[in-house]
């Protein structure tokens, strides 16, 4: 193989190996001369005079042709002992390719499409003299453009490369072939004619609307000569939304005898536009059909369908003012019981006052009562006492007890007055001198009294004013009311939508260390506030709604506008971000950020898989689980939210663009244009791909819809 950089004729710089194989090797090259990227094809052959001989021949005949699917040859040479041949590079993908991408047959129409710029090829090269057959016509030898244009190329010895030339050979060349899409003439070598390339191509156009090759011929021919049935299973058994008529003609060019096939491209192309012709006629007829059907369906219960109308809308106005009547009295019935249970919480209150009140009487009257008892003692006690003689100028001061507690203690603390006794009768040795306070505690005892009871009602009516409600100012009927403002906190845990999770948030580690992908690394901390997610990824059936209110393209994995009919529980695939994000807008939702999804799927404790971080292979829809897309929910793996398939069974789009981690960077090898990030892998990902942290991104829109990735929706927490 050459080296990068080598120099041929002085003129074609070899860039890189695009592939090879047993028929020679192709490079990707720059012509240094007019600066434009070229294919340069090394074949090889032996090298010998009749060998190289051939190739000159064939070389010439190639340059001479000129068709817009067919690239064009614009040199060849030796140099050495190896022959070249230089042509145009055609940038896009193979059929095959994209077959394996899409996971499920392209649209009958689009098929329909690109036979017949094909048999438009057929017919130019077989026009040729002598006759240029292909003989290697396959979906891996047809390649698609950006711009929807298709080019037949010979994929055989480069397979999956960007760009090749094509090996149009003539009909006295010999070359390889693939045998599942080979004739059996071509295949036993009794001779091949233009019939042979309509075998291949008959095939190829099997393989693109079933999504199965067909099965080889010479196995074929054995059981139909013994008997048996033809295994090649029908087009339309495979794939109902194929037409009867173009599987016929398919079939047709697919018989093992070459006599039974068309006789040229010419006619099969004919074939083919008068069946896709007559299957829009039978399509408009059957709709004209239906629409007359309805029609005087319409007619015939027009007057049943006014008389069941204006009924229903007389029981609806009737329920309506029956449902209004019952509201009005609900809310009468509402306002009494306000208005009763104001009342008795008001006469609550004034009994509890009133309660309040003659229990402070009550302490009033007995500390009244105690005051007379202690006077009235007192003055037992001063009777009692002997009088003191006059010998001495000695004044003695009565001794009252001293009160404890309460109003006793306020009625001990006055001052006393002066001791001044009253004038009477004098013995000449000794006068008896009677209490003289006795009679002013007597005369005071009343004042006392009121000034005690002015304390406790001073007293009680601070203490109601402490404990009664404040009045609410807005109150009609002048009773006291109760106000308090309420301030609504958000729940901790709060109720999710119908099909949706509750993610609490907070901090988590985003990505890892030992990542996969450079793009996984470094791992750092972030936080995420709450929000809902859907439970499941967006169905089928779902994403029809949304298609058929807002009449959005349908997606490029549904054949003929329509998914399969057991599909409809699947995730939608094969819808741009651009797409996603309408759907999410059109429902009152959003999508995802990368860091929600993330934390979502592997919660606070650095999970590798929504379980765990042990694989458990029933618990996801990838690492060989199974070869397509499975249901939602069938496995049964859930996040520590509850959320289903976040990883495995269809890719998911997210809100964030794709940029690398902080000190972190992205691979080399990811596609150019706006990239948003896709997360969760696909049921082709293996378990070290299929994790919570592996991350890559997709153009967000274009031609170039990753058949694989779908979505979910995420919705904010409103207080």
């Amino acid at each position: 193989m050459l080296a990068a950089n080598t120099i041929l004729q002085n003129r074609y710089r070899v860039v890189r190996e695009l592939g090879h194989g047993g028929m020679g090797t192709v490079y990707e090259a720059l012509d240094q001369r007019v600066n434009s990227i070229i294919a340069i094809k090394e074949t090889s052959v032996d090298n010998d005079d009749e060998a190289r001989s051939a190739f000159e021949r064939e070389a010439a005949l190639l340059a001479n042709l000129r068709h817009p699917a067919l690239p064009k040859v614009m040199d060849y040479f030796s140099e050495g002992e190896r022959d070249f041949l230089v042509m145009e590079f055609i940038p896009g993908y193979d059929l095959a390719e994209l077959l394996e991408l899409r996971g499920s047959p392209f649209p009958q129409a689009q098929v329909l499409r690109w036979a017949d710029e094909l048999l438009k090829v057929l017919e130019y090269l077989h026009r040729q003299r002598p006759p240029i057959l292909h003989r290697d016509i396959k979906p891996s030898n047809l390649k698609l453009t950006k711009q929807g244009e298709i080019f037949l190329l010979d994929f055989g010895l480069a397979k999956g490369a960007a760009g090749q030339m094509p090996t149009l050979i003539t009909s006295r060349s010999v070359r390889g072939y693939t045998p599942v899409y080979a004739s059996l003439e071509q295949i036993h070598g009794h001779g091949t004619d233009p019939r042979s390339d309509l075998y291949s191509l008959s095939g190829t156009l099997y393989h693109l609307l079933t999504g199965l090759p067909p099965g080889d011929a010479p196995t074929r021919f054995d059981l139909i000569e013994d008997e048996q049935p033809d295994p090649l299973q029908p087009i339309e058994k495979l794939n109902p939304l194929c037409s009867s008529r173009v599987a016929a003609i398919i079939h047709q060019g697919m018989a093992i005898n070459r006599r039974q096939r068309p006789a040229g491209a010419a006619e099969m192309r004919k074939a083919l536009r008068q069946a896709a012709e007559e299957d829009e006629r039978g399509a408009a007829e059957e709709e004209y059909r239906r629409a007359e059907e309805s029609r005087q369906q319409r007619e015939e219960k027009s007057t049943e369908e006014a008389v069941r109308v204006s009924e229903e809308e007389n029981r609806r106005r009737e329920a309506e003012a029956r449902k209004a009547r019952q509201r009005e009295a609900m809310r009468r019935q509402h306002e009494q019981e306000v208005v009763i249970r104001a009342e008795a919480e008001y006469r609550r209150q004034v009994a509890a006052r009133q309660a309040e009140d003659a229990r402070i009487a009550e302490e009033a009257r007995r500390a009244e009562q105690e005051c007379l008892r202690a006077e009235e003692e007192a003055r037992r006690r001063a009777e009692a006492t002997p009088a003191p003689t006059v010998r001495s100028q000695e004044r003695v001061a009565p001794e009252f007890p001293r009160p404890q507690s309460g109003v006793k203690t306020l009625k001990a603390s006055l001052p006393d007055r002066p001791f001044n006794p009253p004038q009477g009768q004098v013995d000449d040795t000794k006068f008896a001198v009677a209490d003289p306070t006795i009679g002013r505690h007597a005369g005071k005892r009343t004042g006392v009294v009121v000034f005690i009871a002015l304390i406790s009602i001073v007293a009680v009516v601070f203490i109601v004013w402490l404990v009664t409600p404040t009045q609410d100012p807005t109150s009609t009927d002048g009773r006291p009311s109760t106000t308090s403002q309420q301030v609504k906190q958000p729940p901790e845990d709060p109720q999710a939508p119908s099909g949706m999770v509750y993610v609490s948030g907070g901090k988590f580690m985003m990505g890892r260390d030992k990542g996969t992908d450079p793009a996984e690394r470094p791992a750092h901390q972030l936080t995420v506030t709450p929000f809902y997610l859907d439970l499941h990824e967006v169905t089928n059936e779902d994403y029809k709604k949304f298609v058929d209110e807002t009449g959005r393209p349908t997606p490029m994995t549904w054949a003929g506008g329509a998914y399969l009919s057991n599909a409809a529980r699947k995730p939608v695939t094969g819808v741009t971000w651009d797409d996603a994000n309408a759907y999410a807008s059109w429902a009152g939702k959003r999508l995802p950020t990368e860091p929600e999804w993330e934390f979502a799927a592997r919660g606070t404790d650095d999970r590798l898989y929504p379980w765990g971080n042990g694989w458990q292979q029933e618990s996801a829809n990838a690492n060989g689980a199974s070869r397509g897309m499975a249901d939602v929910g069938f496995f049964k793996g859930t996040s520590p939210f509850g959320a289903f398939d976040m990883i495995g069974n269809a890719w998911e789009w997210t809100a964030s663009n794709l940029r690398a981690y902080p000190r972190g960077r992205l691979p080399d090898n990811l596609p150019g244009g706006d990239l948003k990030v896709i997360r969760g892998g696909s049921y082709e990902s293996t378990k070290e791909y299929a994790t919570t942290t592996y991350r890559t991104g997709w153009p967000a829109r274009g031609a170039r819809t990753y058949a694989q990735t779908g979505f979910r929706c995420a919705r904010n927490i409103e207080p």
